[in-house]
């Protein structure tokens, strides 16, 4: 895994490198299909995810933190 999706690497690199995560990938499922797989980007605070508009709403990719 990478620092976008593992907290604990997020936080080894913060930690032991100074590079502080500009976001994390949260994944949980889709309301009402449980076989479907939902991501979104969790922004580093006052930040907050913001759908670019295209793309499939259940993928942290078309999502951008403003």
């Amino acid at each position: 895994m990478d620092a976008d999706h593992d907290v604990v690497v997020a936080l080894e690199e913060w930690v032991e490198k100074g590079v502080a995560p500009k976001q994390l990938i949260g994944t949980g499922k889709v309301v009402g299909d449980s076989s479907k797989t939902l991501t979104r980007p969790l922004c580093v605070y006052p930040q907050t995810a913001h759908y670019n508009g295209t793309g499939d709403t259940n993928q942290a990719t078309n999502f951008t933190c403003k």
